[in-house]
């Protein structure tokens, strides 16, 4: 009896090892290796201090925890600050609570876009893409900020993971796409733009949809979720839109230049690629270039002949798709950057359809997979260049398209150009390890360097966080007091009370959030006292050099001066 115990327990760690490790091996190794990355990247972060926009979301959190200090921003999407205050009602209410928040949305990201990578490519293959998309220069730069990009792209990631399931596997995995896109969109707002990817993709596969219904309901489900946001705005703004409006009229606007963040620079992602995705990019882009010429001189006929078959004249109907193909693309280029965002997103559309039904034929593995992720891009990119307020942070949802695409591109040339051993090819494997290799070193490089760029941000949190201890003894009625600042954000979160925007006045206007240039003049300085006066304002914080009348200082930390109304 013995014997067979021990035999059915041995067959019984086989069978688990067989069934879970084996398998999953390479997406708990890309967990693991995140994890691992996450981590310190966290450390890194509590060190240096929250940024403006985590405060800004720290104290909305605050606020649904029911533990209001008076002050918040009701312009942010409210579903990330949401989740924080969950844990927030707990009693963990600190800014490392949100670092680590949003460094689990960045792993569950890496996650489903395993998943989603593992529908074409094989596992070996969706490892390194889930690892690029993990460790490109500008996502290390950029995780466990404390924003809401992350947790706004994970939800991305998984909408359109469910919802090709929902053709490939089961109708009703589409409830769950569109609930996800919901949340995304009430994480950020410009999530919306998915909506062009997700009916491209759902065009191309409307033969394969074996039930409306559930679209129907996802839909449905997907209002309903909004409804209690929507109340919320109107009792906030007495208009439900103003949110929505806030944020995509700002593409549409003319700022002034003097704006600290605007940028009317259309190409400003394409000139800025490498420096967001590193490297290894470069080396896989030769690879991919190296592998590609040597393919086209391999196959030169066969290229030829499909070629031949797209611009085929002699059929009517081709000849029809190639020219409203040709018409559209004109249009796109020509008109990018020229026009409202929309209509490029639209003329987009248009042209991923023709050129859809234009190479239908050519019976390409997944070409609607590769046509979802290309449309993918395309509206983040499109959005984004066009809109004026430009920001490293917007290339994260950018980031697993680009990571797909180069994994497509090496498991191309891997396949055509195989180096086999016993009769099985092991390019891909092999780059692969290589590039594992160069990733990891490239990442522990670059961790303890995004400390060293940024000891400005933590010198600036440490001396408000030091101005607020002295201020809290200094005026122990501050929190009825009328506090005006150029650092709101930091401000309230450090006194933990509302402190109100100061506008940053230069050459007559008014500019929230700073401007480029700070030599401010003495009529700027007028124009500073003036509003403080106004809004009978008891005490400035001020980082600017100000010449203020009604104004004395009486202490300084830093940068940081703080006024007090004479």
């Amino acid at each position: 009896m013995k014997g067979f115990y021990n035999s059915d327990k041995k067959e019984e760690k086989e069978n688990i090892l067989h069934k879970y490790l084996i398998p999953y091996s390479p997406l708990i190794l890309l967990i693991l290796i995140v994890s691992i990355i996450s981590y310190y990247r966290i450390l890194i972060q509590i060190d240096i201090g929250p940024l403006s926009d985590a405060c800004d979301f720290l104290l909305n959190a605050i606020y649904f925890s029911g533990n209001s200090v008076g002050y918040y921003d009701w312009t942010r999407p409210l579903l990330f600050p949401f989740l924080v205050s969950l844990v927030f009602r707990f009693g963990y209410i600190s800014s490392t609570t949100i670092f680590i928040i949003d460094s689990i949305f960045l792993i569950l990201g890496v996650i489903g876009f395993y998943l989603f990578l593992n529908i074409h490519f094989n596992k070996i293959e969706s490892f390194l893409g889930g690892l690029l998309f993990a460790t490109f220069p500008k996502i290390l730069v950029l995780s466990g900020l404390g924003y809401s990009d992350f947790a706004c792209g994970a939800f991305i990631i998984w909408a359109l993971y469910f919802m090709v399931l929902g053709v490939e596997k089961n109708a009703k995995y589409n409830i769950l796409m569109f609930l996800l896109l919901m949340m995304a969109f009430l994480t950020r707002f410009n999530a919306a733009l998915m909506i062009f990817p997700i009916l491209l993709y759902l065009y191309m596969n409307k033969d394969r949809i074996t039930s409306y219904k559930a679209i129907l309901i996802g839909i449905m489900a997907s209002f309903i979720m909004i409804i209690p946001v929507l109340t919320f705005y109107y009792q906030k703004f007495g208009n439900i839109l103003y949110p929505f409006v806030s944020t995509f009229g700002t593409t549409t606007q003319t700022l002034s230049t003097e704006y600290h963040a605007y940028d009317p620079n259309v190409y400003y992602f394409i000139e800025r690629f490498f420096n967001f995705t590193g490297f290894e990019t470069i080396i896989i882009l030769f690879i991919i270039l190296i592998g590609l010429s040597l393919v086209i001189l391999k196959n030169k006929q066969e290229i030829r002949d499909k070629f031949h078959q797209i611009g085929n004249m002699k059929n009517i109907n081709r000849k029809y798709k190639l020219i409203i193909f040709s018409i559209l693309l004109v249009l796109f280029v020509f008109t990018f950057g020229q026009v409202n965002y929309l209509v490029s997103e639209v003329i987009f559309l248009g042209l991923m359809v023709s050129f859809y039904s234009l190479i239908r034929n050519l019976n390409i593995k997944d070409l609607d997979l590769h046509l979802l992720v290309l449309a993918w891009f395309m509206a983040v990119f499109i959005f984004n260049s066009v809109y004026v307020i430009k920001s490293d942070r917007y290339f994260i949802l950018m980031a697993p398209a680009v990571a797909y695409f180069l994994v497509l591109g090496l498991r191309f040339v891997s396949n055509h150009l195989p180096l086999k051993y016993k009769n099985r090819s092991v390019t891909f494997s092999l780059i692969s390890i290589i590039l594992t290799v160069i990733i990891l070193l490239s990442t522990a490089f670059m961790l303890p360097v995004i400390e060293q760029d940024n000891q400005n941000y933590k010198y600036s949190n440490e001396q408000i966080r030091l101005a607020s201890q002295w201020f809290s003894n200094y005026e122990p009625d501050f929190r009825n007091k009328n506090i005006y600042s150029d650092v709101w954000p930091y401000l309230a979160w450090f006194l933990r009370t509302d402190v109100k925007i100061m506008p940053t006045f230069k050459d007559g206007q008014a500019y929230i959030g700073g401007v480029k240039n700070t030599n401010f003049t003495a009529q700027d300085s007028k124009a500073f006292n003036d509003y403080l006066v106004e809004n009978n304002a008891d005490y400035y914080f001020c980082v600017l050099d100000l010449n203020l009348t009604s104004f004395k200082p009486i202490k300084r930390f830093g940068s940081l001066i703080i006024y007090q109304r004479i």
